[in-house]
């Protein structure tokens, strides 16, 4: 992913959410699914603080189904001494992209009373995990044995004020970051917008998809995750979809629908100065994934 990002090659990559509980199988099964058709696979972490199997554990599978895992680590749920563990531990068992975010609050998810870490941030992240690759600990002891990561970080270029979170940005790059993913975009021209402020950083840019199952699916997602921000044209189009029809084929009209959005996004944001690539997020629609691959040309992938 690195090599290809630096070549300027445009990078696909897509995401699996790791299993809530212990069976992997399933895990497994969605990323042979689509590993021939990314260029690397996201693991999340505990998204809205549910508790899913660990994105370490899950990106090791990736490696050994013959694909390249980004590893994501939250802030939320860690003091400092166990990334530094973390990233130990994912380093020797074969994970170099590792990307981080701060956290939901975990107020959204299943356990309200959680009590959450945050012993630091996704910047101060990115620095500890920059000052190890120094071969040194935070407490500058020598380390047996020294990581390389190419570290990443997320966006969201729909938060307000636009400006203050341009500003975010570039202090993850000078923080580490050399490859960003952004919050799923329906919005173009803001998303345009927003890539303006920070082209003079250099570093990857991967603009994040999300193909839509239905209107439900898009007024779940405007009201549960946080930074999301889909159009009422965007719904109104998945509403309307199919009208005339019934039953099967009105989902597979919807769907089918909910395709075409996501692949005129692609299309519109491929013509951006700055972006380097896409990151499909599937969210428990992981087949559609090579869908979206193919029908964008981006399909096969380079060697």
């Amino acid at each position: 992913m690195q090599q290809l990002l630096e070549g300027r090659e445009f990078v696909v990559t897509g995401e699996v959410a790791p299993p809530r509980g212990a069976d992997h199988t399933l895990f497994v099964k969605n990323v042979h699914a689509i590993k021939d058709y990314c260029d690397a696979i996201n693991i999340t972490d505990n998204v809205r603080g549910i508790p899913t199997m660990s994105s370490m554990v899950c990106s090791r599978f990736v490696i050994e189904a013959g694909s390249e895992p980004v590893m994501q680590v939250s802030a939320r749920d860690r003091n400092r001494v166990l990334l530094q563990s973390e990233l130990f531990g994912a380093y020797a068992l074969g994970v170099r992209n590792v990307l981080f975010v701060t956290g939901d609050h975990t107020i959204l998810g299943p356990h309200p009373e959680t009590k959450m870490v945050f012993d630091f941030d996704s910047v101060q992240a990115l620095q500890i995990a920059t000052h190890i690759m120094g071969g040194k600990d935070l407490s500058n002891a020598e380390l047996e044995g020294v990581p390389e990561f190419h570290l990443g970080a997320t966006f969201n270029p729909y938060a307000d004020p636009l400006e203050v979170h341009a500003w975010r940005v570039e202090k993850k790059w000078k923080s580490g970051a050399r490859f960003f993913q952004s919050q799923a975009i329906y919005d173009v021209s803001r998303f345009e917008q927003f890539m303006e402020r920070i082209e003079h950083i250099d570093a990857g840019v991967l603009a994040g998809i999300i193909p839509l199952k239905g209107a439900k699916t898009a007024a779940f997602m405007n009201k549960s995750i946080p930074g999301m921000k889909i159009p009422a044209e965007i719904v109104k189009r998945l509403e309307t979809a199919g009208d005339s029809l019934k039953g099967e084929e009105k989902r597979e009209a919807v769907r089918k629908e909910g395709l075409n959005i996501s692949l005129e996004t692609i299309r519109a944001v491929r013509k951006i100065k700055g972006v380097d690539g896409i990151h499909i997020m599937g969210v428990g629609w992981e087949e559609s994934i090579p869908e979206l691959v193919r029908g964008a040309g981006l399909y096969p992938r380079p060697k």
